[in-house]
């Protein structure tokens, strides 16, 4: 008789096992969070300060120049002059990183058909730079 009631106690939990599990999925609740402030510091270049431009005229020869203020970057490589003339032509002279002018002459002619503007960039030698505003525009 014990025998028939644990078959038949056996059966019965075997079959509401196997309907228990047909049902819904078992469910389950995880959270977990951490909070983490990370600050990276970058380098920013400064284009120098105080950019003149100058343009002396003479009768066979004129003179181009620019001054300017040394950048407050770190690891400065240079500076390049760049002179925009009117026409749409571009000059380009590379400096050290100790300049802080530059001088050139030129025929009279094209800076009398054409004006011109300055401008200073800063090179690093990390690869970056940043360009001074354009100086008012000169012309004999």
């Amino acid at each position: 008789m014990i025998a028939i009631r644990r078959s038949a106690l056996t059966l019965v939990l075997t079959f509401a096992a196997a309907l228990g599990s047909a049902g819904a999925p078992a469910q389950a609740s995880f959270a977990d969070s951490a909070v983490r402030t990370t600050t990276i510091a970058t380098a920013t270049v400064t284009a120098p300060a105080d950019v003149t431009g100058s343009l002396a005229c003479g009768r066979s020869t004129a003179t181009m120049g620019a001054t300017w203020n040394l950048s407050t970057s770190a690891r400065i490589s240079g500076y390049r002059v760049t002179v925009y003339f009117s026409d749409g032509f571009v000059q380009i002279v590379e400096l050290g990183a100790t300049a802080t002018s530059w001088s050139a002459s030129i025929e009279p002619y094209y800076v009398t058909a054409f004006s011109v503007q300055y401008s200073v960039t800063t090179k690093t030698d990390y690869g970056w730079s940043k360009e001074s505003a354009r100086t008012g525009a000169f012309q004999c």
